[in-house]
């Protein structure tokens, strides 16, 4: 009797196996009808000659215990299309089971047996690495079959993730990653769980011989989807406690979705989508003190009423020109400013810096004093009824992590020390209350320390340069640094229009256009000159309406986490310095620094802290999909690098191409633009004028010589007739296999 393969109505809920995407229909064996097996279905990739995913059903009830039995191909399969037991030959890749046969060995032993034997078909191996087969996905296997609270019925999916980082191994490639998602019913209700895990970091380690602890995640079903082009059931992608982006439920319910956890040993997987509260937009909704802020569209603001009217101008790289015929602050509600205890107690903190980074700092009594005022109006409530913010973030620091904290104890912590020119030489981080946690806020924005990330600067201060900014010099050249708060930015540009100071505001840009949709949050381009010294800040940002307490509360907040990531990394952080957040449905980079001390590490005083934009839906996959390489746009101007072609149909390298772009509203003449490479340059010889909107595809390499376009990766810059660089995009190395990919820039 045939097999059925897998059932989808295992379960008390209907599953049905996944969806192919296009590009992998064009590669599948037998137009991606599957193959069935005792307990089990797959559906095999002609190109990698393994299968895009598996499908099983566990029941754990009834699983039996049985000899290992032996690897053999499928006839069914055309052996052209299978990697077979040359591949596995004398090397350190297993033949990783997809379907792991102790997983599959259940009901009466006629038919375990069968399952049993029916696993160690080549269609159901992939290349792992030993030490990846053996221990982090074996420990994922484990879980799977031993934890109570998945109940006793399950059904699972498994496959490979190929990215083009992919590595060529004799006629096939060697997955950079692997992906689970299990599916299950607790209490009559859907539930699914999705796993990522990479084994690429052995492209550098082959033998394994560092003993490399490989990344494993938690993610979401719609990372998977990206990053395979498989797509599964709707209620699937709902069942995920972890999001990939915000939806219709987390919206309703006031739940923020982080992309992807970190997970170490089973202990850190997520049951619920309750265990994701954002301490950052708690904060947020509980400044009480923000500005409302409008922008302009189609010529009208969007909320008269708002406190400020944002007038952003400008959506590219200005390259130092200046976009910007008016302000960025149309407006700004000036009575509330002035009945604000914070903003006023800020504002005499203002003339407390120097403006050049070179010239040292000193507090005076007096200067201390209004400090103390200052921190006194930011630890306060504005009303009985609300928490002060930094209330809400010393019960953060010091919550235990199982309730979603940073587990500090409220203690003097002698071992984390920052002393400081101000507060003395043997201050130390102190959470034994909250007076404590007053001076230790003090000391780490207002402590004056010496900093040296790159030279040596003497008197340096978190504040100033967050809050006030300064100018420094590089070079030949002076360079504004820091500069982060919207108020300083709106009084230098009030003290301009009467003459009083020196700020331009040179117009808006973002990574996406997305940008000036969002109105709490700048990103621009400025120059400010003090004295006879003009200084540029090419690009850089801060947040719109919001008050000084909440600056200083999330400033405070990202430097206790970045201490405690250096040691128990934190599942919102990316790399050291750049905190994931979803403010409003919005997502950001919060960007914090934190001192260098003499011996190049890292000191508890705060150096930097600013948002980064993101965008309205962050769909920064983990690993670079196959379908497309990774593209970084650099600069953009009035016409763009839309797309290019660098690796043809058929072979040499005749015919590869550029498609250059008019983002402008009128003809662009581009006769005689030049198409710059690593390679050489093309020259658009005809006479050629754009119109708004339109593409212009330029063969670049045309048997010999011109811009060639690298497999291995490249540069491609766009020249106007005066040699000035109005477009430049990078491409990494491109599949060889991916003939005719297109890369799209936009």
């Amino acid at each position: 009797m045939a097999a059925k393969g897998f059932d989808t109505a295992f379960l008390s809920i209907p599953i049905s196996l996944p969806r192919l995407g296009e590009s992998l229909l064009e590669v599948a064996w037998e137009f991606g009808e599957p193959l069935h097996y005792e307990h089990f279905s797959l559906v095999m990739n002609r190109e990698t000659k393994m299968a895009f995913y598996t499908a099983h059903n566990i029941d754990r009830e009834s699983l039996i215990s049985l000899k290992r039995s032996s690897w053999k191909l499928d006839p069914r399969v055309d052996l052209t299309y299978q990697a077979g037991p040359a591949v596995y030959k004398n090397n350190v890749w297993d033949r990783g089971h997809m379907v792991r046969r102790a997983a599959i060995n259940w009901g009466k032993r006629p038919e375990a047996s069968q399952a049993n034997r029916d696993s160690f078909f080549y269609t159901n191996a992939n290349l792992q690495h030993a030490k990846f087969n053996q221990d982090e996905w074996l420990e994922l296997e484990n879980w799977l079959l031993e934890e109570q609270e998945l109940g006793d019925r399950l059904s699972v999916f498994t496959g490979p993730i190929n990215t083009i980082n992919d590595q060529p191994y004799r006629g096939t490639f060697i997955p950079s990653a692997f992906w689970k998602v299990i599916v299950f019913t607790l209490g009559g209700e859907l539930q699914c769980r999705a796993f990522l895990m990479k084994q690429s970091e052995f492209w550098d380690d082959h033998d394994g011989k560092n003993n490399l602890n490989l990344e494993s995640y938690q993610v979401s079903l719609t990372q998977i989807s990206e990053l395979t082009d498989l797509y599964f059931q709707v209620e699937l992608y709902e069942a995920n406690p972890i999001f990939y982006s915000p939806n219709n439920f987390t919206l309703s319910n006031d739940i923020d979705t982080p992309e992807m956890r970190p997970i170490e040993s089973p202990t850190d997987i997520v049951n619920t989508r309750g265990d994701y509260t954002d301490i950052v937009q708690v904060l947020w909704d509980g400044d009480r003190n923000r500005f409302s802020v409008t922008r302009m569209k189609e010529g009208r603001w969007m909320n008269e009423g708002a406190d400020i009217k944002l007038n952003e101008q400008g959506t590219r790289n200005p390259r130092k020109r200046d976009l910007a015929k008016f302000t960025l602050f149309d407006s700004v509600n000036t009575d509330k400013l002035m009945h604000s205890s914070s903003y006023q107690a800020f504002k005499r903190l203002v003339d407390n810096y120097n403006k050049l980074q070179r010239d040292g700092e000193q507090y005076s009594e007096q200067e201390l004093i209004e400090i103390d005022h200052f921190l006194e109006t930011c630890f306060n409530a504005e009303s009985s009824n609300t928490v002060p913010l930094m209330e809400e973030v010393y019960h953060y620091i010091t919550a235990n992590r199982e309730i979603g904290g940073l587990g500090f104890e409220a203690k003097k912590y002698s071992d984390m020390p920052f002393s400081s020119a101000t507060f003395g030489s043997n201050a130390c981080v102190d959470l034994s209350n909250m007076a404590a946690f007053r001076e230790t806020v003090r000391n780490l924005w207002f402590g004056l320390y010496t900093n040296y990330f790159d030279k040596a600067v003497v008197g340096a201060s978190g504040f100033e340069h967050v809050f006030l900014g300064e100018i420094k010099r590089e070079g030949s050249r002076y360079e504004v640094s820091g500069y982060h708060y919207w108020v300083k930015f709106f009084w230098d540009e009030q003290a301009a229009m009467n003459g009083q100071s020196n700020l331009n505001y040179l117009g808006s840009f973002y990574d996406g256009p997305e940008g000036q949709l969002n109105a709490d949050v700048a990103t621009l381009s400025m120059r400010w000159r003090v004295g006879n010294k003009s200084a540029l800040k090419e690009k850089g940002g801060f947040f719109v309406g919001t008050s000084p307490e909440c600056m200083l509360a999330m400033g405070t907040l990202l430097s206790f986490e970045s201490y405690r990531n250096e040691t128990d990394p934190l599942p919102f952080f990316d790399g050291e310095s750049f905190r994931r957040t979803a403010i409003n449905d919005w997502r950001y980079d919060l960007v914090l620094y934190r001192e260098t001390r003499q011996d190049k590490s890292r000191g508890f005083h705060l150096r930097s802290f600013f948002p980064i934009l993101k965008s309205q839906d962050n769909t920064q996959p983990l690993l670079a999909p196959h379908s497309n390489a990774e593209v970084l746009l650099y600069e953009e101007g009035d016409v763009i690098i839309a797309s290019a072609l660098p690796n043809p149909e058929g072979a040499g390298d005749k015919n590869e191409w550029v498609a250059i772009r008019n983002e402008t509203g009128g003809l662009v003449d581009v006769t005689g633009w030049k198409i710059r490479s690593k390679s050489g340059t093309t020259t658009i010889q005809e006479k050629t004028k754009l119109a708004p909107g339109r593409d212009h595809r330029i063969i670049v390499r045309a048997g010999g010589g011109g811009a060639a376009l690298s497999n291995k990766g490249s540069t491609i810059e766009l020249l106007d007739t005066e040699q000035n660089v109005i477009s430049k995009v990078e491409y990494k190395s491109v599949s060889r296999r991916a003939e005719g990919q297109v890369l799209n820039f936009t």
